[in-house]
């Protein structure tokens, strides 16, 4: 079998100081900020690797409680993904898809949060409306 992880795609830290957490790596250790929003602070490294770092009150990754989360990056984020279905791996949320790559964040056996992250394929959406 070939090696499926080909690297660190994204690492992601709650903070309950996020704006500290924020100016250290933007002033202190001079990462580029690539976007901001409330709560949500993205910087590119020099690799290409996300690193996001979220407040306390973001609620869509109040799943992150086990330290810095991080997302490995694979060649075929399907295959790879339904492996991990087939062997019993707890996904969490359904799969996030943007720009031809694809992400969805797990559950190690010890309970810490991961993510894959790679290129897939986004599901067809079918149309119902009736004509």
């Amino acid at each position: 079998m070939a090696v499926a992880v080909e690297g660190v795609g994204f690492v992601g830290l709650r903070s309950d100081q996020f704006s500290e957490m924020v100016r250290l790596f933007r002033d202190v250790i001079g990462v580029p900020l690539a976007r901001e929003t409330s709560g949500l602070a993205g910087f590119r490294l020099g690799d290409g690797t996300v690193l996001e770092i979220y407040g306390s009150a973001d609620e869509f990754h109040s799943f992150f409680t086990t330290g810095p989360v991080v997302g490995l990056r694979v060649g075929d984020f399907d295959a790879v993904r339904a492996r991990m279905l087939s062997a019993g791996v707890e996904f969490i949320g359904a799969a996030q898809h943007a720009s031809g790559m694809s992400w969805q964040h797990f559950r190690c056996p010890d309970g810490t949060v991961l993510e894959i992250i790679g290129p897939g394929r986004e599901p067809a959406v079918t149309n119902t409306e009736f004509r």
